[in-house]
């Protein structure tokens, strides 16, 4: 569904409008020759497409839960700082069959603004976009964990892991542990971890300009019918973004949208 309304008016030589766009998408996958499952949260048949599944992350394992058995994921020897993941059937083992959808299952809503006026040579327009109930999966190793193994040394790590599990952080930690060369347990062991599901709502001032152009009778009398505008023009200038370790519009290995001011003047003979 779109809605796009618009206003255009004037007070007397101020001219101006005001347009408002805002979509909704939503949808569902009606069947899908899927293989039976044990659980229904497995099932992708009712659900929206491009849904995410993955473990719920729920904090992060203590010295006390290690000693009193908390299910983990078979085949790993888990220390304190490593991901406690929820056991959803139960069976005290984390396993495929945790796995739920953790992100992408809210209608995707997108919406606009585009103002501006005109007044006397002088003109001014600017244009907001944004979008809501995005779910982004953040799904980078080298930005999320940090110290990866690279030939025989490990690659760097980011600002944002400096706010990982250590005794002393326990609470109010955000990231595991860190660990040398990666940890795939603490990656979900390819299941995918709702720790690194973000949301992906953001609101950038998409292209904003502001320019002017002289008077007719300046442009006749002093410039020889030249007609002569200044004029400024500046894309992607503000982003207010509920993740700030990617651009949100662009994935990590990506550059990401660049800033651009643009300034002339332009000349019609």
């Amino acid at each position: 569904m779109e809605l796009q309304l618009t206003w255009q008016s004037h007070v007397a030589d101020f001219n101006y409008y005001l347009t408002g766009n805002w979509s909704i998408e939503k949808t569902k996958l009606l069947y899908c020759d899927e293989q039976r499952v044990p659980y229904e949260w497995m099932r992708t048949t009712g659900r929206p497409l491009g849904v995410t599944y993955g473990l719920v992350a729920d904090g992060f394992l203590s010295k006390e839960d290690i000693a009193n058995n908390y299910p983990t994921i078979t085949g790993y020897k888990v220390q304190p700082g490593d991901v406690k993941y929820v056991d959803q059937n139960n069976d005290g083992v984390i396993d495929e069959f945790d796995r739920v959808v953790i992100g992408g299952d809210k209608p995707l809503s997108y919406f606009g603004i585009d103002l501006g006026f005109e007044w006397k040579g002088l003109e001014f327009s600017m244009l907001w976009q944004g979008v809501y109930n995005r779910d982004m999966y953040v799904g980078d190793q080298t930005l999320m964990q940090g110290f990866l193994a690279n030939g025989q040394s490990y690659g760097q790590a980011y600002e944002n892991l400096l706010n990982r599990w250590t005794p002393e952080t326990a609470s109010t930690a955000t990231y595991p542990r860190l660990s040398a060369g990666g940890n795939n347990y603490n990656w979900g062991n390819g299941w995918g971890s709702s720790l690194y599901m973000k949301s992906g709502n953001y609101l950038r001032l998409k292209n904003v300009s502001l320019g002017y152009t002289l008077p007719e009778s300046v442009s006749r009398n002093w410039l020889g019918g030249v007609r002569v505008k200044f004029f400024v023009n500046a894309q992607n200038l503000l982003t207010f973004s509920a993740c700030d370790l990617v651009d949100p519009e662009v994935s990590f290995t990506n550059s990401p949208l660049q800033r651009c001011i643009i300034t002339g003047i332009n000349l019609k003979f």
